[in-house]
């Protein structure tokens, strides 16, 4: 990708969880999606902006991010999201801290696909409130297969710990927004159930509810897999009793600060309209 972030949208997005984008009488998550990613997700959702091989967006250096930070919360967004931003780390840092300098004051939220170093975190500790991250597989077999890491668990479990060390414990204020911490997301692919309980196990294990869970069922069988080699199960739907078997399982964990999705949610009404 360059050193130089690339941008492809910024919008005020009602599609992240409720205490991030509010409901359509807010202002909504100030989201800036960047091209290009560190993974290379076969399931990706924003397929069509990841791989960084059509670049669609334009370039913005720290200057320019910026004032499109303070730009967004004049236009009354409830935070700042910065969607897979992480492999422009170094000019994200110097946007945070300029925005900051010039007055940005609402929560800066990172959304990250989980499989980030300790070093690129810690360029960012103390400019960012929220950590958004993933958490998408447990077995290193299936992150080999989806995205070619089989290093996947181990990186993001440093990953989310080191993003929770900056962050601590979540802080939701009372209008019902997150002001610091960390939501992890989990999406949910069809046939894994197993693994799905791998994920959740380490995370209330290790964070409980000090942080949200997303338990995501919005999986959806993009239009790329039908050009592409993938196993078979990625063309298949997630199964309902499957979800509904991972919530029960999530409760049993006495997991009581989390997420959970609805049937409406599958399908590509929360992608963006992307350039």
């Amino acid at each position: 990708m360059g050193s130089t972030p690339v941008v492809n949208i910024s919008m005020h997005h009602y599609g992240e969880e409720p205490s991030i984008s509010g409901d359509t009488s807010s202002g909504g998550s100030g989201a800036v999606f960047f091209e290009g990613c560190p993974l290379k997700c076969l399931f990706c959702q924003n397929y069509a902006i990841s791989r960084g091989t059509t670049r669609r967006g334009e370039k913005y250096d720290w200057n320019r991010l910026s004032d499109l930070f303070l730009k967004l919360q004049e236009e009354g967004v409830n935070n700042i999201n910065l969607v897979t931003a992480l492999h422009f780390a170094p000019d994200i840092a110097l946007s945070l801290e300029k925005a900051r300098n010039h007055g940005l004051s609402i929560p800066v939220i990172v959304n990250s696909g989980g499989y980030e170093s300790v070093e690129t975190l810690k360029l960012l500790d103390g400019l960012v409130d929220v950590y958004l991250p993933d958490m998408k597989v447990w077995s290193d077999k299936l992150a080999k297969e989806l995205f070619n890491a089989p290093n996947y668990r181990e990186i993001a479990c440093k990953t989310l710990e080191e993003m929770y060390r900056q962050t601590g414990p979540v802080v939701i204020n009372d209008s019902g927004f997150i002001q610091k911490g960390m939501i992890v997301r989990h999406l949910m692919l069809p046939s894994q159930l197993f693994d799905t309980k791998k994920v959740l196990d380490y995370l209330t294990s290790t964070f409980g509810n000090n942080i949200y869970i997303s338990l995501m069922s919005q999986y959806t069988q993009m239009p790329h897999l039908d050009k592409i080699n993938c196993p078979e199960y990625l063309r298949k739907s997630l199964k309902p009793s499957h979800y509904n078997s991972a919530v029960d399982y999530l409760i049993e964990l006495n997991q009581y600060n989390a997420y959970i999705q609805g049937d409406e949610s599958v399908g590509d009404s929360m992608i963006p309209d992307f350039k």
